[in-house]
């Protein structure tokens, strides 16, 4: 799996000038008793702030995985390795229970990406239809393909499980 690296640095510089000009003029008109003193001050301030902005990313230039044929909405970035999958959908089905199967399942695809396709083999896992649709709302925000999602409907049994999905994307 290729992750990218993304590092970003702002600096900034400020600089003032100022310039404090002071004018006097004194008129002073003999013998007539005039005397005129005019004192001008001016302050002149000129502030500019410069920022730059540098980005830098590895990892091939790619901020998520590409997924060949794919251009579609995406909802998370990488999606789980095969291996790591293969190993998490292993610990899944060895449970015994309904409830401990959903509940690490949940776990896992909380704190990972998956694509359609891994989402309904995960769903394979599970025995009942009510866990596979409530596994399948859950895991819609965490796979990366979304626009594929239309995949896991061959999953159910039953049409009024693939509306209630369907209800769910349309109001997520």
């Amino acid at each position: 799996m290729k992750k990218a690296l993304t590092l970003m640095a702002v600096f900034g510089s400020v600089a003032v000038f100022a310039q404090d000009t002071d004018v006097d003029i004194n008129v002073n008109m003999g013998g007539m008793g005039v005397d005129m003193n005019v004192n001008v001050r001016e302050t002149y301030t000129e502030t500019h702030t410069t920022t730059t902005t540098t980005t830098t990313t590895t990892g091939g230039g790619q901020g998520h995985y590409v997924m060949s044929g794919y251009s579609g909405t995406i909802g998370c970035p990488w999606p789980m390795e095969e291996g790591q999958f293969a190993d998490a959908q292993r610990s899944v089905s060895s449970k015994d229970f309904e409830d401990s199967k959903l509940t690490i399942a949940k776990q896992i695809t909380g704190a990972n990406c998956l694509t359609a396709d891994q989402v309904k083999r995960m769903m394979g896992a599970f025995d009942f239809e009510d866990s596979k649709l409530e596994y399948a709302k859950f895991a819609y925000g965490k796979t990366f393909d979304m626009n594929n999602y239309y995949k896991l409907n061959d999953a159910f049994q039953f049409e009024s499980s693939i509306d209630e999905l369907n209800e769910y994307i349309n109001g997520y």
